[in-house]
């Protein structure tokens, strides 16, 4: 038997897993992302009923959505280049400046490893669509992370979304989403920043940078740009705007 809960709802196993969880989804990349240090603790605290988790009746989490309401009263195919980190500053600063939101953004749908390849995203994108229909909120959108892209690093992501492969769509997360009645509305460029000195890079790259130039880190879907006479580096990572009605 399947239940969802909400955040407020977890016990202490079930917040272990979820945190377990996500750390196993991302690469270390992603886990440095200083938008989620500064904001997640808020998100989890504003809004724990559009916090999603499946359990069953062992009490193990199956997976879960994270959401985020936000006011957006302009056309779709404007929403920002900076995508997801845009996504979680805007649902936070609406809420703390008392804006009612209209939209649902959806920022991460994850199924435990054990329990992948079962059908639990395209249940977990169903309740999203319920969570935004009960709400009264206009749509449910979301930039979301195609899982195959960290393959090709250096392919941008508007040729990614065209691969094919046996005349379907590559990239199976596009394709759930695809079968589950989403519009695709643009890439985001710039959806995930991530950027920090050379010692910060070299630590994630387990290596001495040498020269300045583009890098690849483990599961990163796009290059690092490094600049070693500046002492920067910077990650962008393309995601894709999506959207249900």
């Amino acid at each position: 038997m399947i239940t969802y809960l909400k955040y407020s709802d977890l016990d202490s196993s079930l917040i272990k897993q979820y945190k377990s969880a996500i750390t196993e989804a991302f690469p270390e990349i992603i886990l440095r992302s200083r938008v989620t240090e500064e904001y997640w603790s808020r998100l989890e605290n504003y809004f724990p009923h559009t916090q999603v988790f499946m359990v069953d009746s062992n009490n193990d989490l199956l997976g879960f959505m994270n959401a985020i309401p936000i006011f957006w009263d302009q056309m779709l195919e404007d929403l920002p280049q900076e995508g997801w980190d845009w996504l979680l500053r805007k649902g936070i600063s609406d809420f703390e400046d008392n804006v009612l939101p209209n939209i649902l953004g959806g920022l991460q749908i994850i199924v435990t490893k054990k329990y992948q390849g079962q059908g639990y995203s395209k249940l977990l994108i169903s309740k999203g669509k319920e969570i935004r229909k009960s709400l009264g909120l206009d749509k449910l959108i979301i930039p979301i992370r195609p899982i195959l892209k960290h393959n090709h690093p250096q392919l941008l992501m508007k040729d990614y979304i065209d691969l094919k492969k046996n005349n379907k769509v590559y990239d199976p997360w596009i394709r759930t989403h695809l079968e589950s009645g989403a519009t695709l509305i643009k890439v985001c460029e710039n959806s995930m920043n991530v950027r920090g000195n050379i010692s910060f890079w070299e630590e994630l790259l387990g290596e001495k940078i040498t020269e300045s130039g583009s890098y690849k880190i483990d599961g990163a879907l796009n290059l690092v740009t490094v600049d070693l006479e500046e002492n920067y580096g910077e990650y962008r990572e393309e995601n894709i705007w999506i959207y249900y009605d």
